[in-house]
């Protein structure tokens, strides 16, 4: 969900800003272990469009203050495994974060650009580049485990969210043009 306030000054381009917001809650058991995640995905974002026939299809680019991230909890009923070792742990919690700056690069159409309606439609297909994600893994205090086990098991966590650095967007709402 989002809403955007957008301004033409040329028949060809014109500046966008928006606020969008998203949060997902899941919950789960799987091989043992109980999930509590929380999704949440927000954004505050200024870009700059480019109309290159002067009607509806629009280039677009611009930067967002990016707030997507994940955290969690995740609850073993038995052992787990931690690096190299089994373990009986009793929370493992998990945060995920990006960058706070993220370009964004687009295509779109918004169909009351340059024309006099008042209502119209907007599309969007888009991707944001938030980098490498920053994991970040810690232990209730009454755990032991290994500081190398639990540094070997961040870094593999890592090594595979590094190649999610790219984020899809595909927006479609409803203008209204004053």
């Amino acid at each position: 969900m989002g809403i955007e306030a957008a301004k033409g000054f040329t028949p060809s381009f014109g500046l966008r800003a928006g606020f969008n917001y998203f949060s997902y809650g899941y919950e789960a058991t799987e091989s043992d272990v109980s999930y509590d995640l929380d999704l949440e995905l927000k954004s505050f974002g200024i870009m700059a469009d480019w109309h290159p026939f002067q009607g509806a299809f629009r280039l677009s680019g611009g930067l967002l203050i990016n707030g997507n991230g994940l955290t969690g909890n995740a609850k073993p009923t038995g052992q787990v495994k931690i690096g190299d070792t089994d373990y009986t742990l009793n929370s493992i919690d998990l945060e995920i974060s990006y960058n706070k700056l993220a370009p964004y690069f687009g295509l779109g159409w918004d169909t009351t650009f340059g024309g006099s309606n008042n209502w119209g439609f907007a599309f969007d297909l888009g991707l944001i580049y938030s980098g490498s994600p920053e994991a970040s893994l810690s232990l209730n205090p009454a755990n032991t485990v290994s500081a190398a086990d639990l540094n070997k098991e961040k870094n593999e966590l890592q090594n595979d969210l590094d190649s999610l650095k790219w984020w899809p967007v595909v927006s479609a709402g409803l203008v209204y043009q004053f």
